[in-house]
């Protein structure tokens, strides 16, 4: 049972869409998916995700959605870089093999034809992340910081940066109700078109929550889902 406070909002899971690749919509895909919406990503824009885990893969998938005209994931684990460019990432960035920050920026200016990502999406959860990101934004660019949600943790950066190059600095946690409603439909549009079932793949009974934590700590599973 779950009490809901007087004015909830309640959307219904279309049919067609399971429980296990349904659970996903709320917290994860609704994060990246608001955080997308309010630096309002557009058609042909250049993205960097940092980190592709289920929000990472989620904000690969959602980015081409909106007609990004590339999208870079960056991460350190073979099988979710693997994933990434199955949820539509063009060029992925294995960071145990391109270990210098400064050679991960270069890659990316790369890519991007020189210019350096229109958006980035933080989804590390390290503050380390977030100066590295910053110096793959173009002139004008919008950081998304979504990870970094332990309080106290700080990294060392020069504000000019900013400044200079007009860049901008969105934080999300929340989302409007709404962007639940959109999430589900998403689910449902590319439900056959992208592999959200390999998401939800690694399933643990309640007896065995804290085998899930340890693999979703060593980073095993890139979601550990728990089935009561």
């Amino acid at each position: 049972y779950y009490l809901l406070p007087a004015g909830a909002v309640v959307y219904t899971v279309p049919d067609s869409v399971s429980d296990d690749i349904a659970a996903g919509a709320n917290c994860a895909l609704s994060q990246v998916m608001y955080g997308l919406e309010r630096v309002d990503l557009q058609l042909g824009e250049h993205v960097v995700v940092q980190g592709a885990g289920a929000l990472g893969l989620y904000a690969v998938a959602v980015a081409k959605a909106r007609g990004a005209a590339s999208v870079i994931a960056i991460d350190g684990v073979p099988e979710r870089l693997e994933l990434a460019t199955a949820f539509g990432a063009d060029a992925v960035i294995d960071i145990s093999e391109v270990t210098e920050e400064k050679d991960r920026v270069k890659a990316v200016r790369k890519l991007t034809d020189g210019q350096g990502a229109d958006v980035v999406v933080e989804v590390v959860g390290h503050p380390s992340a977030i100066d590295e990101g910053l110096k793959m934004l173009a002139q004008f660019g919008r950081y998304v910081e979504i990870g970094n949600i332990n309080v106290g943790r700080t990294f060392a950066f020069d504000p000019s940066r900013f400044v200079f190059s007009n860049k901008t600095m969105v934080g999300v946690s929340l989302y409007d109700p709404a962007v639940l409603s959109r999430a589900l439909k998403f689910l449902e549009e590319y439900q056959d078109k992208l592999p959200f079932d390999r998401l939800a793949a690694a399933q643990y009974s309640l007896d065995n929550i804290n085998e899930a934590f340890a693999a979703a700590d060593s980073k095993r599973d890139v979601r550990a889902a728990i089935v009561p």
